[in-house]
């Protein structure tokens, strides 16, 4: 059979549809992964007036005030919270950043006890418990 249609008419080219499909089906993908990784608990912290601003990078561990742990948001329950920290102060050692309790005023004080002792026996070489300045303690 003969190929009537003329050289300039073929269409070679590979077809781009299904790998536009695929871009914009990875972009709404992100896009709803994105908004539901940023969750947070805002905590009525205890008033300080030594507090100090901090920088750099920081991961926070949450003491609520059920005596329920969160680790960057994340709930971590108490018989895994020793791997967790192991992770974090390995991580530490090749990367420096500061480990950060944010306890509510009503948490109970042996989670507290727990937390700091963990991260002690873990190797951690240091905690810091966030607070508020005093004038938002007021409001």
């Amino acid at each position: 059979m003969l190929n009537l249609k003329a050289a300039s008419d073929r269409d070679d080219g590979p077809d781009l549809t299904p790998l536009i499909d695929v871009v914009f089906i990875l972009l709404i993908f992100f896009i709803l992964a994105a908004s539901f990784a940023v969750r947070g608990i805002d905590l009525d912290l205890p008033p300080a007036h030594s507090g100090q601003p901090l920088s750099g990078r920081v991961t926070e561990i949450r003491l609520l005030t059920d005596g329920s742990f969160l680790c960057d948001g994340v709930p971590v329950a108490r018989s895994d919270i020793r791997v967790k920290i192991q992770g974090i102060v390995r991580d530490f050692k090749r990367r420096p950043g500061q480990l950060v309790l944010k306890a509510a005023p009503g948490a109970p004080v042996e989670a507290l006890i727990f937390i700091v002792d963990e991260v002690r026996m873990q190797g951690g070489e240091k905690m810091l418990i966030a607070t508020a300045a005093p004038e938002e303690a007021a409001q």
